[in-house]
């Protein structure tokens, strides 16, 4: 037994449809209504789709019938012009029947701003999510408002995104400020920059760790930079002395610098995380990250270091790059961004972070093209 699904504007153009590729034979076994085309759902067309049935012996016999009955033609009457005219026809007719149905045109304003999304590194799959959102959400109406579709990726762009206010003071203890990430990401720098502000502008009692003992340029740069602000500053190799140092301070807040680490190091990382272990209370974790990093070394980045427990994430070199959507693409609530940083200068180049600011960063630009088109 063969089974064939046709599918036809109407249901009776699909019976014609089975007739002309399965014969008189054919029987139909079901029916149902179904869209095709459009983008994103809307502007999809309306078709009726029906499944049949002939027995396959049948089909055989019958197309041997045909191909013979059509030599026999062809060699009767191969100089007829009506019987070329004929089939001819035929021909036409079953090449616009069998044809796949237009899509209609894209709505040019969503594709606009899929291209935006696009040029501004925006993963496919976010990109895809955001198909289904305005699927879901958008009315053939609204598609074609452009300042409609502006709100809706503004506002669905805001909603994943959380950031987390200021860092806190500790009251009876000191609150202890960690900095995780991989090499390179500005981390010594961050942690300048956070302990001058909070030391020296804000004047509060403020204390600078470093639990780094492979980059002596860096304990050093880290060293004179407390100096300069006359800030402690210690150095940390032990899960014991870490946990020591916290208890016996009585600042009200801990800055500690990290080594940097790849997030393929599982080692490294472990070793890290058994030094953190040793404090298990205040113990604020933010994971730096470069806005010029790729999406999908980003995610990996973020979820390799998931295993320190960060909550929150830096965002540094925002200077260095003019589109954030690989870092947009894989941010979600439940990682809040806490800071950004805009180039070296300590302690000016750093920003709390305000989630409309990377709205503006890549969305607003995106969209001036998306209207002038």
């Amino acid at each position: 037994m063969i089974y064939r699904n046709f599918r036809a504007p109407t249901y009776k153009e699909a019976v014609v449809k089975a007739k002309m590729e399965m014969g008189n034979d054919m029987y139909i076994i079901g029916r149902k209504e179904v869209k095709e085309g459009g983008i994103f759902g809307l502007f999809a067309q309306n078709l009726t789709e029906i499944t049949v049935a002939r027995n396959e012996e049948s089909t055989k016999n019958e197309t041997g019938k045909i191909d013979e009955g059509l030599k026999k033609k062809a060699t009767v009457k191969e100089t007829d012009s009506e019987v070329m005219k004929e089939l001819l026809d035929i021909k036409k007719k079953l090449n616009t029947l069998m044809a796949p149905p237009k899509e209609e045109e894209e709505n040019i304003n969503l594709k606009r701003i899929l291209c935006a999304l696009r040029e501004n590194d925006f993963s496919y799959e976010y990109i895809e999510t955001l198909k289904h959102k305005f699927e879901d959400e958008l009315t053939v109406k609204e598609a074609n408002d452009p300042s409609t579709i502006e709100e809706k990726l503004k506002s669905y762009i805001l909603d994943s995104i959380e950031t987390s206010g200021p860092i806190e003071l500790g009251k009876d203890r000191p609150n202890v400020v960690v900095l995780v990430g991989p090499t390179g990401v500005g981390k010594t720098t961050t942690i300048a920059k956070l302990a001058a502000s909070y030391g020296i502008l804000q004047k509060h009692k403020v204390e600078i760790l470093t639990i780094d003992s492979y980059r002596i340029a860096a304990i050093e740069q880290l060293g004179k930079y407390a100096e300069l602000m006359q800030l402690p500053f210690s150095m940390i190799n032990s899960r014991e002395e870490f946990k020591s140092k916290v208890s016996s301070s009585n600042s009200e807040l801990i800055f500690v610098d990290t080594a940097g680490r790849s997030q393929k190091n599982s080692m490294g990382l472990a070793e890290l995380r058994t030094i953190l272990d040793g404090v298990t209370m205040n113990l604020d974790i933010h994971l730096v990250i470069s806005a010029t990093t790729k999406w999908k070394d980003a995610l990996d980045i973020m979820t390799r270091f998931n295993q320190l427990m960060y909550s929150k994430i830096i965002i540094t070199k925002l200077d260095e790059t003019n589109t954030i959507g690989s870092l947009l693409s894989i941010l979600d609530t439940d990682k809040k961004i806490s800071y950004f940083t805009t180039g070296q200068g300590v302690p000016d180049d750093i920003e709390l972070a305000v989630k409309e600011k990377l709205l503006d960063m890549l969305v607003l630009d995106s969209l001036d093209t998306v209207q002038s088109g």
